[in-house]
């Protein structure tokens, strides 16, 4: 079970050039992670991609009425759109396949290291539930292979030298509103998503409301009543109209009108067009479940500690722990906690939340991403216990899981976890645990934000 320090050290250090290759996959939270906005070929290729099928009615924002102006940057546009919907399909089917696939093959072994690894430590019979494992995300999965999830039904064009302050009252000026800060127009997108769902006890229909500023990409995602249950069927979702509203100018050139529409078509519909945020986001949705399951697994087995409170959570985060620095390399302990902690939002949808209440009778509400918040470690607190442990581990290696493992199993008597990694903390490092506590936790908060910090330069 066990292997050398200098091992471990080699483990890591090719864990953190493992991890430098795989974290795209666990960072995606929708196609806006896969890099499709930036890629100079990707309209290159557009003629390779199936068409997203579908007609698209081209109106006229000012009167409502079919748009039947000669202008040559909306023939083009309305042109490529099913295109560039095509190609974005074909992407997120491709990511998500891979991305699937990522997490089975290596979830198995995941798994597998967790096991032998609690088993170690007498948590026995450990397994992971797979009744349900990624039944929705098949589901979903199913779906969009046999039709797309978004049809974009209308290209809504609004000809800015014909426009005002003071706009129509129509269903398409809704979606516009007058900036006089920038003395310009913001636009956005609106959806409702209805998936009606049979279960054994009731029938209901479960609504997901996303909106997306076109300027920003900033937006809002929001799941009503009940999620998605695991009964889900690739059947029950629906189709989801959309409008798309551009603003075009007689003034500007014509080609880089083109240019920057339908790059702004690519970036905005990578962020709305991921219907596996009906679920979670990808930059957590299965990187939580192991050590998740494995404490709710030794909530109802017996072991000779009496703090179980404390113990359970602090043990089963750090058993996940090292077999996430054994697999991945210590930093993708770093990269879970400020994804929860500085990057995820259950309404922010984009880069940032928006609400887009632009209209007197909107009136949702929502959270956003708290990038001002402090990293906060308590001891005696369990998720804050489990870092001093992963600070030990990191410093002294198999020497301070092996001491730990035979004080914790050769237990006579119910005693206090915590004391017993005190003890152990002292046992290895020769440094009572008072002094030592404190200097762990201020090391692992430096840690985690320099992770942060280079994360956010795009350094890691």
């Amino acid at each position: 079970m066990s292997t050398s320090l200098s091992r471990l050290r080699q483990v890591i250090i090719l864990g953190c050039l493992f991890l430098s290759c795989q974290l795209p996959l666990w960072s995606q939270s929708s196609l806006s992670g896969s890099g499709v906005a930036d890629d100079a070929d990707f309209f290159v290729r557009l003629d390779a991609y199936v068409s997203y099928g579908g007609d698209v009615d081209v109106i006229d924002g000012l009167t409502g009425r079919t748009y039947h102006s000669d202008n040559k940057v909306v023939k083009t546009i309305h042109s490529n759109f099913p295109k560039i919907m095509g190609g974005l399909h074909k992407m997120l089917l491709d990511l998500e396949v891979k991305y699937m696939n990522f997490y089975l093959e290596n979830g198995v072994l995941h798994e597998r290291e967790l096991i032998a690894l609690a088993e170690s430590f007498k948590i026995t019979n450990f397994k992971l539930d797979r009744t349900n494992w990624m039944v929705r995300e098949k589901a979903i999965l199913t779906r969009l292979q046999q039709a797309p999830f978004f049809q974009i039904k209308e290209l809504v064009i609004w000809e800015k030298e014909e426009m005002d302050s003071t706009l129509p009252d129509n269903k398409y000026a809704r979606n516009l509103r007058y900036n006089p800060v920038n003395a310009s127009w913001d636009r956005r997108v609106l959806t409702e998503w209805k998936v009606p769902v049979v279960t054994k006890w009731s029938t209901h229909t479960v609504i997901k409301n996303q909106g997306l500023n076109l300027e920003t990409n900033k937006g809002f995602h929001i799941v009503r009543d009940q999620g998605l249950p695991h009964t889900i069927h690739s059947s029950n979702f629906k189709e989801v109209s959309v409008s798309y509203p551009v603003i075009v100018s007689r003034k500007e050139d014509t080609q880089a009108q083109i240019d920057r529409i339908q790059i702004q078509i690519v970036e905005n519909l990578s962020h709305l067009y991921d219907p596996f945020t009906w679920l979670a986001r990808r930059a957590t949705r299965f990187r939580t479940v192991f050590a998740s399951e494995l404490v709710k697994y030794f909530k109802e087995r017996k072991y000779r500690v009496n703090d179980r409170d404390w113990f359970n959570v602090t043990i089963c985060n750090f058993l996940n722990d090292v077999v996430v620095t054994n697999r991945y390399g210590f930093e993708e302990v770093y990269d879970l906690f400020v994804t929860q902690q500085f990057e995820n939002s259950e309404n922010a949808l984009g880069e940032d939340l928006d609400l887009l209440n632009w209209l007197p009778n909107e009136k949702r509400k929502g959270k956003g991403i708290n990038k001002n918040k402090k990293v906060y470690i308590d001891f005696d607190q369990p998720r804050g216990g489990r870092w001093v442990v992963f600070d030990a581990y990191l410093r002294y290696g198999d020497k301070f899981l092996d001491t730990l493992r035979t004080n914790l199993t050769s237990l006579k008597k119910k005693t206090s976890g915590k004391e017993v990694i005190m003890r152990t903390i002292e046992d290895v490092s020769g440094v009572p645990a008072e002094k030592y506590i404190p200097a762990a936790v201020k090391a692992q908060k430096a840690g985690i934000e320099h992770y942060r910090a280079r994360k956010e330069r795009g350094e890691a």
